[in-house]
């Protein structure tokens, strides 16, 4: 009997012969018989299918995005795959009509009705979907298996063949050649000395299969998502785990599908997330004929080693399916299907994933769908490489208020816990509650609720939960370290701080140089050689502040930051350290700077006494300084396991010696004279501004460190603003946003803002401010919350807005009902569509 075996390497010939008669045979068969009826049934048969199917009613059901793509193409029938000509033949050649009801196509009311060409035609799709959805009875066929099924194969084009000529008039002899032709081509398939010629459906049946055996084990929680959208495009079902059909769905200006979609936001926000219940729902889902894809392929732009397209499938996604393959022949079969890129995390990629991601596009583009993943600041970047195409980009603002509470029960496991974390929120910030709907943020501050080292009761700012963080962080491996060595708390803070110097410092070269999340081998070697000036083992440190991962190309450890906007964030220490340094010289000459101009050097030159002037205030104020430790993105996995929780490994050889041999000295003799190496450049002659583009999310950080601890001042924000204003793509309402609402920023930001705005339900408070010093020509409002906290910055908003001399156009969906009366009293041109769904109401308002 036919089994499962996929880790056997040697090929299944018996089932590539079986897919070969499927896929070539019976697709030429039913490719046949739809041009004979076609060109029969129609006295224009030049006229194209596609355009036949704009006259049918719902001629067009049933038919995928990328099937429709492909009739939008003109592609030839030839080309097309037995699921789409068997809609085709149900609906432009003529033959009867398929009712739900007693169908004759699928089911025949008797043995005669059976026999007839529609129900043969649906008997063929049948064995083409079984194929391909019922894998594992296929493989490993024995040689009498695989001769019956074969029969019975050809038993069935024979007599679709015959059935075709009666529709069409054809003479016998014609027939006969046909099925005499139909019978000696599965006969050279199963007689062949040579391995048959892999098919481009029977290797993604393959991969499909390969995929579902690599699935992780463990459940992994999945929050609902936010996602705001371009108008227009409709939004995925409440509580839809799987939006590639939305994706697939949607259609640019002239009606063509998308190409390429662009899934930007904040880090942390959820897009590993998604990408990777995207992957995880289309491979573990029943394939059926009427899926709109062959195959998902999800790609860790972090982790990509070739710039070769063939050889990523072949060697590192989809070895086992590959293996009869060279890497060009893994390019002509993904070239022949209908395939799902998700490329995720193309703000920190390797440098071989922006060539892999030229490489999709130039090759793929017109059949296949991209989807890329980045932080705001990368999308540019990423344009740049697909111009030209069908492109829409796509905002993930982060958890519904569904997934918010559900993800929040996850966390917490008990209902009481739920219950008060609930109640403490209600006395935060209105802005800190939106943070919260970040997934990770919300982890974070859930872990440290639980420890009892964050107050959500005292209206705390979001820089003030990573001063938790630190906090708590500084106090456990202090201890520890007092513990082990015989310090005292003191000097083991003191250490700690002084180290902890050193990280934002490298941080922030990291970060301008565009070396993001992974510590290279040299500044993991300076790191270590300047914690063991102050410790006798690195360990502690490192495995607190850091992760770690093994080389697979080395026997050694390859360190990095836990999550891209800890560099950030580390970074933006720095910066505010030196800003508000005595002996530093404003921001100008810490940015300045053409990046070419910062060498592998330049951390280095941080010498063995510039690690920082560590004193006892130093050691007070540790709680303004902010680490976000935070976990993995993947949110749902947070363990029990203590934030500060890390292991004794490589301490257990530390002797009194080395600890007595660390002296106070060392300590004392820290200072900050050189830390900052970077000189004067003017900015107006810096022709590279890609450098700033690399510090936007750290002066973001920047902004929101300062406001925390009420350092703000005028001429701190017109350094930072005019040094933004050098950034490709800057979202001036984030800025004001993260700068506390500051009015003298938003005057000053006024005049970078453009002649049209795009606002969503995270910048009305920005917005409303900004309105009051610069108006706009247009401005698109797209409010999808439903948070109580945001009621009354939307009031405030609109009545802004009701001042404004502006062409306006807002859309309020899941909002509360008062909000349409209050629009109505408006002395204010208005035009209102009101659209009720249950509770939730929909309201459009155009003001001119």
């Amino acid at each position: 009997m036919a089994g499962h075996n996929l880790d056997t390497p040697v090929r299944d010939i018996n089932f590539q012969r079986y897919c070969s008669c499927v896929f070539e045979v019976g697709q030429r068969v039913m490719c046949q018989v739809f041009l004979y009826l076609y060109h029969h049934y129609h006295q224009d048969p030049n006229v194209y299918v596609g355009q036949r199917l704009d006259g049918i009613p719902n001629g067009w059901a049933r038919i995928g995005a990328i099937g429709k793509a492909a009739l939008a193409r003109r592609e030839s029938p030839i080309n097309m795959d037995i699921s789409l000509l068997y809609i085709l033949l149900q609906r432009t050649c003529g033959l009867k009509p398929d009712t739900q009801n007693n169908s004759v196509w699928n089911s025949p009311i008797s043995d005669t009705v059976a026999e007839e060409l529609e129900h043969q035609l649906y008997l063929l799709k049948e064995i083409r979907n079984d194929l391909a959805h019922n894998t594992n009875a296929y493989l490993n066929l024995t040689k009498q298996e695989l001769k019956e099924k074969v029969n019975v194969l050809e038993r069935l084009c024979c007599n679709i063949v015959t059935k075709e000529a009666i529709h069409t008039g054809r003479s016998s002899n014609t027939v006969a050649t046909d099925t005499a032709r139909i019978t000696s081509q599965l006969h050279d398939i199963l007689t062949s000395s040579l391995p048959p010629k892999i098919h481009p459906q029977e290797w993604s049946i393959m991969a499909h299969e390969e995929q579902r055996a690599a699935l992780p084990q463990s459940q992994e929680f999945f929050a609902q998502a936010q996602l705001s959208l371009p108008r227009n495009q409709e939004a995925p079902a409440e509580g839809d785990i799987n939006f590639l059909h939305t994706f697939l769905s949607w259609r640019y200006s002239d009606g063509s599908p998308i190409q390429v979609v662009i899934v930007k936001g904040q880090a942390g926000v959820g897009k590993t997330k998604m990408c990777k219940k995207l992957w995880k729902s289309s491979v573990s889902s029943k394939m059926t004929d009427s899926t709109e894809y062959d195959l998902v392929v999800k790609v860790e732009c972090s982790q990509v080693t070739t710039r070769d397209v063939g050889r990523l499938i072949k060697e590192e996604l989809l070895p086992q399916a590959s293996q009869d393959c060279d890497p060009g022949q893994v390019v002509n079969l993904l070239t022949s299907l209908r395939v799902v890129w998700l490329l995720d995390g193309m703000e920190e990629p390797a440098p071989e994933a922006i060539h892999l991601l030229q490489q999709i596009i130039n090759k793929f583009s017109d059949k296949h769908l991209v989807v890329v993943t980045c932080q705001h600041s990368y999308v540019n970047e990423v344009l740049t490489r697909v111009q030209n195409k069908r492109v829409v980009e796509i905002t993930l603002e982060g958890l519904s208020k569904k997934g918010f509470h559900s993800l929040l029960k996850h966390l917490l496991q008990n209902k009481q816990l739920y219950s008060r974390f609930v109640k403490d929120t209600k006395g935060l910030n209105a802005e800190v509650v939106k943070e919260l709907f970040n997934p990770l943020k919300l982890t974070l501050a859930v872990t440290l609720w639980q420890e009892g080292t964050l107050d959500l009761g005292n209206k705390a700012s979001f820089p003030q939960l990573y001063s938790a963080v630190e906090r708590a962080l500084v106090v456990k491996v202090s201890a520890r370290m007092a513990d082990k060595w015989g310090l005292t708390t003191r000097e083991a803070r003191d250490r700690i701080s002084a180290w902890l110097k050193i990280l934002y410092y490298l941080a922030f070269q990291m970060t301008l140089k565009n070396q993001l999340v992974s510590i290279d081998k040299h500044n993991t070697e300076l790191l270590k050689e300047k914690s063991l000036l102050l410790f006798p083992s690195y360990s502690d440190c490192f495995s607190t502040f850091l992760t770690s991962q093994p080389d697979i190309n080395s026997s050694e450890t390859t360190y990095r930051f836990i999550h891209l906007s800890q560099q950030y964030y580390l970074a933006a220490q720095y910066v505010c350290q030196q800003l508000l340094s005595d002996s530093s010289q404003e921001l100008m000459s810490l940015l300045h700077v053409d990046v070419s101009n910062v060498t592998d050097s330049d951390v280095s030159n941080v010498t063995d006494t510039d690690v920082g002037n560590v004193t006892d205030t130093d050691v007070n104020n540790v709680t303004d300084t902010d680490v976000n430790n935070v976990t993995d993105t993947d949110v749902g996995n947070v363990t029990d396991t203590d934030v500060g929780n890390v292991t004794d490994t490589n301490v257990g050889n530390v002797t009194d010696t080395d600890v007595n041999n660390v002296t106070d000295t060392d300590v004392g003799n820290v200072t900050d004279t050189d830390v900052n190496n970077v000189t004067d450049t003017d900015v107006n002659n810096v022709t590279d501004t890609s450098q700033y583009d690399q510090l936007y999310d750290t002066l973001l950080w920047v902004f929101s460190i300062l406001d925390s601890r009420s350092e703000l001042n005028e001429r701190i924000e017109k350094t930072l603003t005019s040094v933004l204003s050098h950034c490709r793509r800057c979202d001036w309402m984030e800025v004001v946003h993260h700068a506390g609402y500051s009015d003298n920023l938003a005057r000053l930001v006024g005049q970078y803002m453009s002649d049209t705005w795009y606002v969503t339900d995270r910048h009305i408070g920005a917005a409303t401010l900004l309105l009051k010093h610069t108006t706009p020509s247009l401005l698109s409002v797209n409010i999808t919350a439903n948070h109580n906290s945001l009621h009354q910055h939307l009031m405030s908003f609109l009545e802004q807005v009701a001042l404004a001399d502006t062409k306006v156009h807002v859309d309020i969906r899941q909002q509360r009902t008062d909000d349409h009366e209050f629009i109505k009293k408006w002395q204010h041109p208005v035009d209102i569509e009101v659209v009720s769904a249950g509770d939730d109401v929909q309201i459009k308002v155009t003001l001119t």
